[in-house]
C-alpha cells in the first residue's frame, strides 16, 4: 500500500516520521506532496529517498492530497499527516483488513496524543452549536468513544486508509476546501454514496497534534476553520440540526 503525506513547513515532524522504521516499512511507497514550504521540508523528504512532489505555491490540503493520490497505485492508499507515527508492525495491515468489505470506504485508527490521551478523532457530524461549545468549553462534543470497530460519520484525516474505488467514485477530496472540514465533507460524500467509515480503536497511532484551529479567533488557522465550516453548512443545511432530529428525517441510516 502506498501512502500520501502533505507537508507545509513540516520539516521537524516529517523528519521524525521518516526516521520511524516501523512507519516507513508499513508502506510500499511514500509520496510527499510539499505545499511550497519555506523551510527545509522538501530537502528532508529528498534525503530520506521518498517520492517528492514539490509545489511552487500552496494548493491547500484537499488539492494536494488529490495530486498525491494520483501518484499511488493499488486498491487502497493511506493518508498521513507528517506528525503521525505507526506504533507497531502490522497495524496498517490490521486496519486495511476492514476494506475486505466493499461497503467500507475508509478506516481510521485511534490517535494517541503526546500526553497519552486519545484524541476525539472519530466523530458525528458537528452542528454549529457543537463547534462553538467545543471552542468555549474544550469538551469533545460529538466524539465517538468505542472499544471495538464502529461506523462513524467521519474521522480526522490525520491517518486514514481509503478504498481507491470509493475515493474515485466521489471524486476525491473536495478542493473548494483549502484547509479544515475537507475530512467532514469526505465522510459526508462517502456515506451519501453508500459507504461506511470505520473507526477501529484497537489500532493506535501516535499523533503529535497541535490543534491550531482552536487558537485565537484572529489566527489564520481559525479563520480557515470558520470559512470551511460555513461552506459545509451552506452545502448541507440539514447538518445544522441536532443529530436526533437529523436522523428522524431520513429513511437511510447514516445519511448526513
Amino acid at each position: 500500500m502506498d501512502a500520501v503525506i502533505v507537508t507545509y513547513n513540516s520539516s521537524g515532524d516529517l523528519g521524525r516520521l521518516l526516521a520511524s522504521e516501523v512507519t516507513v516499512d508499513s508502506f510500499d511507497r511514500i509520496v510527499v506532496v510539499d505545499n511550497a514550504s519555506t523551510d527545509d521540508t522538501a530537502e528532508v523528504a529528498e534525503r530520506a529517498g521518498v517520492e517528492l512532489v514539490r509545489l511552487d505555491h500552496n494548493l491547500g490540503l484537499a488539492a494536494a492530497i488529490n495530486l498525491g493520490f494520483r501518484r499511488t497505485s493499488g486498491q487502497a492508499f493511506a493518508l498521513l499527516n507528517p506528525d503521525v507515527r505507526v506504533n507497531a508492525a502490522g497495524d496498517v495491515e490490521r486496519l486495511a483488513r476492514h476494506l475486505a468489505d466493499e461497503r467500507v470506504g475508509a478506516v481510521a485508527p485511534a490517535l494517541v496524543l503526546p500526553d497519552d490521551s486519545l484524541q476525539d478523532s472519530a466523530r458525528w457530524t458537528p452542528t454549529p452549536f457543537d463547534l462553538v461549545a467545543r471552542r468555549i468549553s474544550g469538551e469533545d462534543r460529538g466524539a465517538v468513544r468505542a472499544t471495538e470497530p464502529v461506523g462513524v460519520d467521519w474521522a480526522v484525516a490525520a491517518f486514514l486508509i481509503l478504498q481507491r474505488s470509493a475515493f474515485e467514485r466521489i471524486g476525491g477530496f473536495d478542493e473548494s476546501y483549502f484547509l479544515y472540514f475537507e475530512d467532514v465533507e469526505l465522510g459526508h460524500q462517502l456515506r451519501a454514496a453508500g459507504y461506511t467509515i470505520v473507526y477501529d480503536p484497537t489500532v493506535r497511532v501516535r499523533h503529535d497534534h497541535a490543534a491550531a484551529s482552536r487558537g485565537s479567533l484572529l489566527a489564520a488557522a481559525t479563520r480557515h476553520h470558520m470559512r470551511s465550516a460555513t461552506r459545509f453548512y451552506l452545502r448541507h443545511p440539514r447538518s445544522m440540526l441536532p443529530r436526533r432530529r437529523r436522523l428522524a428525517g431520513t429513511s437511510r441510516s447514516g445519511a448526513g
